[in-house]
């Protein structure tokens, strides 16, 4: 027996991490504010995302905004799989973990930033396919 679905693996995790850049570049906006002007450079960027990234409210909004990226993934993986909705659903969020390691880390946040984001992924991988599960064992 296949023990998880590459396609259910694969849709949900581009849907997680579509929904982190997208969330990310909101977050960034949103907190950055007037700092920002049309046409900056990207050195004026850099010194804006600086001081951004030791901003507590937006360490929350990433936090909070990454994990329900990576819940809706885990969901997404398990309403895709046949079988094994929380394996594959776990999957995403190894894969998750997989890409943060790969693309680096070239932010200044916090270590407990980078610490939480890391050992939550695969719980809240896993709880999206909870969810998808319990859904889909309520019937319509």
């Amino acid at each position: 027996m296949q023990r998880f679905n590459i396609r259910s693996v694969v849709v949900g995790s581009l849907s997680m991490l579509a929904l982190d850049i997208l969330s990310g570049i909101a977050a960034f906006t949103f907190f950055a504010g007037d700092s920002l002007t049309s046409g900056a450079t990207l050195d004026e960027i850099s010194a804006v995302a600086k001081v951004i990234e030791q901003n507590s409210g937006y360490l929350l909004a990433s936090l909070l905004l990454g994990t329900f990226s990576t819940v809706l993934g885990g969901y997404i993986a398990a309403r895709f799989a046949k079988h094994l909705p929380l394996f594959n659903a776990c999957a995403v969020g190894v894969v998750g973990i997989a890409a943060a390691i790969l693309l680096g880390d070239s932010s200044e946040s916090p270590w407990w930033f980078s610490a939480f984001g890391y050992l939550s992924t695969i719980p809240a991988a896993i709880l999206g396919g909870w969810l998808a599960r319990r859904e889909s064992n309520q019937g319509p």
